[in-house]
């Protein structure tokens, strides 16, 4: 995977019977220092891909060093492979979930605080808190050997009671899954956090690695995970502003139509040569939105191009028969313009949409034509 200069190296697989067309959860699996993200899958996790690989897409990642201590960069390239994953890939994005081991499970806990509203759960294996605060939170389990000697368990420990104030858990557990393992009560409905503390002398007799009990409770544990509902004001879309480059966004040119994009300044823009017939023929779209029928959204966006030009914004199937349900033209200018609509799906859906900006053929007014979208947001409306 590459995020501008980094890059490193992922495996995929894909649960039996996908299609491309029924959304599947996916999990990020991150692995212990020195290891890889093929050691992850062939034998460091003991039992993993069995009791995840045929329900889950997996993407087993590889750190940029000898493990994730790199939390800027490694944050850059998780936000590229999610976005990457998402846009290539029919991804349940309300079930997505991180695990880890040791360095990876650090990180997986540090998504927990970073990007913890794009995760449904977080399973970390031997970790640590990296982070004093956090300014998001997950779903928990987290699993500890008692005399755990390269990360200490008091380490695990301290963890577990950050995530216990931050889910708004009390202090009481009752049993639950494999022996050592317990549940706390009162946690917010949404985030239940999970303590495992366990004897297995693994990893060189350290207690430090992976036990044989951990795969089957991770598969439960985020089997118990139900879709959370996205709140009013979330947005559907994964990348607003271009930040870390334009995927999952897609720019196409079709017919006589001919182009190139770019990002640039922290906008996505696409530059139109040749007009092309229809203004289909020229777009910049998002694809595989998830609308619910009878809601109101939001529509929020930046776009201006290089010279007075007509664009069509549109919501509709981002497959045949190319169904649309909202359509806006509007006269953009060299001037920004921030631009805000609202809709209600009054049909159901037969099936994922694409939020699009068409701009060839005669609304093209003048060639070469620029058109640059930023800070881009479809959220549902809150309720009267």
């Amino acid at each position: 995977m590459k995020a501008g200069p980094l890059e490193t190296p992922y495996l995929l697989t894909l649960p039996d019977g996908y299609d491309g067309k029924s959304p599947v959860p996916l999990v990020f699996a991150f692995h212990g220092r020195t290891r890889s993200h093929q050691s992850m899958h062939d034998s460091d996790a003991s039992g993993l891909a069995d009791e995840l690989g045929h329900r889950y897409a997996v993407a087993y990642v590889k750190s940029l060093g000898p493990g994730f201590d790199q939390p800027s960069d490694q944050l850059r390239i998780f936000d590229a492979l999610y976005a990457h994953l998402a846009g290539n890939y029919c991804i349940d994005t309300e079930q997505v979930f991180a695990l880890g081991h040791s360095s990876g499970a650090a990180f997986s806990e540090l998504l927990a605080c970073e990007r913890g509203s794009r995760l449904r759960g977080v399973a970390a294996v031997a970790g640590a808190l990296v982070l004093p605060e956090c300014a998001e939170r997950s779903a928990m389990l987290l699993i500890h050997g008692e005399r755990d000697a390269v990360v200490p368990v008091s380490r695990g420990r301290a963890g577990r009671d950050h995530f216990l104030v931050a889910n708004g858990c009390g202090r009481e557990a009752s049993p639950i899954g494999a022996p050592g393992c317990v549940s706390y009560v009162g946690c917010e409905p949404l985030l239940p956090v999970e303590w495992c503390e366990h004897s297995e002398p693994t990893y060189q007799n350290t207690n430090h690695g992976w036990p044989s009990f951990a795969s089957a409770e991770i598969a439960r544990f985020f089997g118990t995970l139900g879709r959370a509902p996205r709140p009013a004001g979330t947005s559907l879309i994964q990348n607003e502003s271009f930040d870390a480059g334009s995927e999952p966004w897609q720019v196409g040119f079709s017919g006589s139509a001919k182009g190139t994009s770019s990002v640039k300044g922290g906008a996505l823009c696409a530059t139109l040569e040749s007009q092309g017939e229809n203004p289909w023929d020229a777009q910049v779209q998002y694809t595989g939105l998830k609308l619910e029928q009878g809601r109101e959204y939001a529509i929020d966006y930046r776009l201006w191009t290089s010279s007075a030009s007509d664009v069509r914004v549109k919501l509709g199937l981002d497959a045949a028969p190319w169904t649309e349900y909202w359509v806006n033209s509007v006269v953009a200018t060299a001037e920004p313009q921030r631009l805000r609509s609202s809709f209600t799906l009054s049909d159901r859906a037969q099936g994922t949409m694409a939020f699009g900006f068409q701009f060839a053929g005669s609304a093209a007014a003048q060639l070469p034509l620029t058109l640059c979208i930023d800070d881009l947001s479809i959220a549902l409306a809150p309720a009267p």
